[in-house]
């Protein structure tokens, strides 16, 4: 039983790195609330998760993937975001902490 909350703890450790390093502070993050990357996360949350993982969308960052080009992509086929929304992606897939530096 210790075993398995073992487990279970490293599990959700290994899941919160990721999404922790998403909500943290940002440059100039224009409209996005609080200075940091917390709306945007809800918004991929909210629309982007309905199809694929938040995993994969984090390799697509990791791998300096056009997440703009992406963006407009799942747009075409069906994602719906208003200009708020756009303009907060906009920001954070440029100062997203998980991409790498070229």
């Amino acid at each position: 039983m210790t075993r398995n909350i073992i487990v279970a703890v490293a599990a959700v450790a290994l899941y919160a790195a990721p999404v922790q390093a998403q909500e943290q502070s940002g440059g100039n993050l224009g409209s996005v609330q609080g200075g940091d990357f917390k709306a945007a996360h809800g918004i991929i949350t909210q629309k982007c998760t309905r199809c694929h993982t938040e995993k994969r969308i984090d390799m697509a960052l990791s791998t300096n993937k056009d997440m703009a080009k992406i963006q407009q992509e799942m747009e075409k086929k069906g994602a719906s975001l208003n200009a708020k929304e756009r303009e907060v992606l906009g920001i954070y897939w440029k100062q997203n902490p998980l991409k790498q530096k070229k």
